[in-house]
């Protein structure tokens, strides 16, 4: 099976999920809040995020009560510190400004740290700029491995 394929690029508002294949998603922002265009095996669908709703006459606190008793332990604590392990970016280019000078003088040598690998450029910026453009792969395999493995 192929790689698990998310690409995020904030300056084209590009936004999606990829399996070649069998499954592709794309976040499209749109005037009210969102809507998700994707196809599953060459099928086409689209789901609108702001027409999603609970279901009628149920309140918000009372869903919340039900799901707090139903929730069982399914992911442990292992398996959070290991899973970014499974994780492998292609491509990171991020241009960062945090609107606080300070903030943005001590990420300086931070970033010059991390920008070793020739896949990953990270730089801030005093102009008030915020860019980034990831390229974040995995396999569905090492997934279930770390799983497993530390189950």
């Amino acid at each position: 099976m192929g790689p698990v394929i998310f690409t995020v690029n904030t300056d084209r508002n590009l936004y999606h999920f990829m399996l070649p294949g069998v499954i592709k998603a794309i976040l499209v922002p749109s005037r009210g809040l969102a809507y998700i265009r994707g196809w599953i095996f060459f099928i086409p669908f689209r789901l609108d995020l702001s027409k999603i709703n609970r279901r009628k006459g149920e309140k918000r606190g009372e869903k919340d009560k039900k799901r707090k008793k139903t929730i069982k332990k399914i992911v442990s604590i292992r398996q959070i510190r290991s899973a970014p392990g499974a994780f492998r970016v292609r491509r990171l280019l991020l241009n960062l400004d945090t609107d606080d000078f300070m903030l943005n003088a001590w990420l300086i040598p931070v970033f010059s740290t991390l920008n070793n690998n020739s896949n990953i450029r990270m730089q801030v910026n005093f102009e008030g700029a915020l860019f980034m453009d990831m390229d974040l792969r995995t396999r569905i395999a090492s997934l279930l491995w770390i799983i497993l493995k530390n189950r």
